[in-house]
């Protein structure tokens, strides 16, 4: 087992407009790589105590997953991995922004033991948000043959290449179930180094990206409700830079016909932003197992375009869990607007394995 440290020290400063921000969050592809906490792995007793909790689990719910649903944080028993929940969440509160785990032995485990042991950790960390209308709280990130362009389509239903943007949940996790036949590298980016780089080079823009944005609801609404909102990118709140990136959600936000067209120099703030997320960037190759968890204020992600296989059985599949902790820091518009995840009048919260 690696070396946990129970606490982190944060770097961090009242973050103001105008000023350059120092918070432990900022690092560059290159700075991430070198350091330590970020990264674990689960070792053979960990997995052991893991899935002895999921027969526990599973003798309780039986082979309906829906019966994690109404399951408190304190009846999952992980065990020794219990030891690393503390420093998990503040590597997400006060650390890199990122953790990653690896070695979840999936591909030796039934989906409904997977699910649960994913499941139990994720409610370590939050609460559990639905990630559609239909109500899935385990949701499907997984080619659905659609058109990334359509403006009622999200990019995890395509196989195409996405944008940097945060999810709509305090902490985003990603368990890795199949991988794609090539490409789909998953690439993530400190959005407080974005923030500091754009205000060293740009600073006519970064105050452009302070100002109120139209974000489209992907018409996931309501008959009647407005189909956008109105959010920010940069936020400055008790201290801290909040920030939501999504340039597809603002596109096509700005695009319905009760909503302003985007200036040109707003367009280059978007444009200018995103290539900068890029241009420091971490790339990750999920394995088969990986659980990623991004505390969505302070980090951006995409994935490239993939090819995938042909056959329904072995097509790329992550499992998104969308998170809510109030505690890792204050929400903005973006947050506000989805602190009950994606919902409309008749949705029924559910977990589907397949």
């Amino acid at each position: 087992m690696q070396t946990m440290r129970s606490e982190i020290e944060p770097r961090r400063g009242v973050a103001r407009p105008g000023q350059p921000v120092s918070d432990p969050s900022e690092w560059r592809g290159g700075e991430l790589a070198a350091r330590d906490g970020w990264f674990l792995r689960f070792d053979d007793r960990e997995i052991r105590d893991l899935i002895a909790m999921c027969r526990s689990v599973r003798a309780e719910i039986g082979e309906d997953p829906n019966g994690l649903v109404g399951m408190a944080p304190a009846a999952f028993d992980l065990g020794r991995f219990a030891e690393r929940i503390p420093h998990v969440r503040a590597e997400l509160k006060d650390g890199a922004g990122v953790v990653m785990l690896r070695g979840l032995p999936v591909d030796d485990m039934e989906p409904i033991d997977a699910a649960i042991a994913y499941w139990a950790i994720g409610r370590q960390l939050g609460r559990p948000m639905s990630n559609n209308p239909q109500g899935d709280l385990l949701g499907h990130v997984t080619d659905l043959g659609k058109d990334y362009r359509d403006p009622a389509v999200r990019g995890y239903q395509t196989r195409a290449a996405m944008d940097y943007h945060c999810d709509q949940c305090t902490i985003v996790g990603l368990l890795c179930r199949r991988t794609a036949k090539s490409g789909g590298t998953s690439k993530i980016a400190s959005s407080v180094a974005l923030y500091n780089d754009l205000l060293a080079r740009r600073p006519d823009l970064v105050s452009l990206l302070t100002e109120p944005l139209c974000w489209s609801k992907h018409g996931e609404a309501d008959a009647g409700e407005a189909g956008y909102y109105e959010s920010p990118v940069f936020n400055f709140l008790n201290g801290y830079l909040c920030t939501s990136f999504g340039p597809m959600h603002i596109l096509k936000g700005h695009a319905l016909p009760e909503t302003p067209d985007l200036t040109e120099a707003q367009l280059e703030a978007i444009r200018v932003a995103e290539d900068l997320a890029d241009e420091h960037r971490y790339e990750v190759d999920f394995e088969v197992g990986d659980i990623q968890f991004l505390n969505n204020f302070v980090m951006l992600h995409t994935r490239d375009a993939y090819e995938d296989w042909p056959e329904t059985e072995r097509k790329r599949l992550l499992w998104r869990l969308w998170l809510a902790d109030d505690g890792l820091r204050p929400p903005n518009a973006y947050a506000l607007q989805w602190r009950r995840g994606v919902r409309i009048s008749n949705t029924a919260e559910r977990i589907r394995l397949s």
